[in-house]
Order: structure tokens, then sequence, then C-alpha cells
């Protein structure tokens, strides 16, 4: 099945695809143990950062690795792209998602590129993941609150719907109430303004970015109302520095990593684990 097949399946039967950033070996070792595990289909995606540490072409390898070495099912995708070049490398490479980031440019500038990439990238059978919203926060754990101001820059359902239907776009990042990282309060999300936004783009597909620290009751709620991709990252990473500097006081004289890593992989794909098991993705390969 491609990647549309079971967003398609997802959106009918109220699951959403995990969307799991990773940038090194471990967090891919882990993702794909819990896949192979839970019999899930995923997104492994690699953000901007990730892809200048990793490189392109070594993530696509070690994921097309892992793939055939635990039987699963695990697309491919370049979380907030800006650099149009690198969109144009992951098309070529054969990722099957690309999400282009245009948010942080004025709404015209944003669909007239978005258009383009949509082109390009349909060409060759890639879904475009869209943007207009510049989502606040980065991927780190935040010990402040998430501020009510950002109410103010929910996604707007008409403003969504002139995006989607100018460019052609598969996928929707809708901001309600999600934000990059972990912060000290619970992240409540505004279902009813997913709901507004489902009612004007009622074939478009919807994910929701910063799904770390996210309520569970909200993160279920909203994969009932059309939400079939959630993005995780700072879970992972906390588990990922939590584990590793716990094994190292252990082990003080240890130096062959290797031998330091299992705990963090495995603590690293409990967290993936989860999350499958949340989205209600578990035993649909």
């Amino acid at each position: 099945m491609k990647l549309a097949d079971y967003l398609t399946t997802g959106k009918r039967e109220k699951f959403a695809l995990g969307a799991f950033n990773a940038g090194n070996l471990e967090t891919l070792k882990a993702i794909a143990m819990a896949v192979g595990t839970l019999k899930s289909p995923v997104i492994i995606e690699v953000s901007p950062g990730e892809e200048k540490y990793l490189g392109l072409q070594n993530f696509s390898s070690l994921v097309n690795n892992l793939k055939e070495e635990y039987g699963v099912e695990i697309f491919l995708n370049l979380d907030h792209g800006e650099d149009i070049d690198i969109i144009k490398d992951s098309i070529e490479l054969g990722f099957d998602l690309v999400h282009f980031d245009g948010s942080k440019l004025p709404l015209e500038e944003n669909i007239r590129l978005a258009t383009e990439v949509v082109e390009m990238a349909h060409n060759k059978g890639v879904m475009v993941e869209g943007e207009i919203d510049h989502f606040p926060g980065a991927s780190e754990r935040h010990h402040d609150e998430k501020t009510q101001d950002w109410q103010k820059i929910y996604t707007d359902p008409e403003k969504a719907r002139e995006f989607v239907e100018k460019t052609g776009v598969d996928i929707l990042a809708v901001f309600i109430g999600n934000a990059h990282g972990v912060y000290d309060n619970e992240e409540k999300l505004n279902i009813s303004k997913l709901k507004e936004i489902k009612t004007v783009l009622q074939k478009t597909f919807f994910s929701l970015h910063g799904g770390s620290g996210v309520a569970v009751e909200d993160v279920r709620a909203a994969i009932d109302n059309g939400i079939v991709k959630v993005n995780i990252n700072t879970d992972m990473r906390m588990a990922y520095r939590e584990t590793l500097e716990n094994v190292l006081r252990g082990s003080p004289d240890e130096v062959a990593m290797y031998k330091l890593m299992p705990p963090v992989i495995e603590a690293v794909e409990k967290v993936v684990e989860e999350k499958i098991l949340l989205f209600g993705s578990s035993g649909n390969l």
C-alpha cells in the first residue's frame, strides 16, 4: 500500500500514522523495532537540522535498510522543508512525502512556492504537506507555560481553504493549540477549531505537529476528527538523553558506545510503541 492508502484508511477508521523524527542510527533502530513489534505503518522524517547532521542520502539508505531488515512499512518524509533544492533532492531520492514549510512567507508567496512543489512532487508520485501557520516553540523541553496569545494565530478555516484549493497540497498542518516541544502545562487542543477546518476541507488530510506533551484525550479527539498524521520528536529526544545520562553515570569507565546504547534504544522504542498504541495504527500492516 502507498502512503495515501494508509492515510485514507486512517481517516475512515479513526487512526493516525505516527511521524517520528530521527537524526541518528539509535533512534532509527528504535522506531523500526517498535514498528516490527506492533505491525504498524509509520512515517520517519528528517528535519533540516537532522538532515544537516545525517545527510539525506544516508537517511534514505538507513531507513530503506531497516525496512528490509525488520520487514516493516516505513514512509520517508522531509519535515519542515524550506530549501527548494533539498526538497527536490528528497523527491529524487524517493521520499514518499515532502513537507514544504512556507509559513514564514507572505501567504501569496507561500501559495506560489507550494504550488511549484506540488507540481514537482506529484509528477514523481510524491505527496506534499503544506503549512500556513508558523508553529511556535521548538523540539525541546520548555520550562515555561504555553501562552494564551497563541489562540490568535490558530488556523483560519477560510484561509486554509484558499491555500489548499490554490496549491493542491495533500496534507495540511493545522495549528489548534499544538506546539513544538514539551511545556510545563499540558497542551490542550481546540477540537472545535479542527471541526471548523474539517467542514470546509472534507477531502484534505490533516497533520498535527508538536504531538509531544499533548493530553492523551485531546490526541484521540483530534484523530477522531480528521487528524491522520501526528508528529513526535521531543518525547523521544528526552527519553534518549535521560537514559543516556543514567547509563553513563552507571558505567563511568566504559568507552565502547555500542555497549552503552541498547538501554537508550529500548527507551526510545518504548516511547514510539506508546504513541503507536495511542494513535490506533497497530496491526494495520
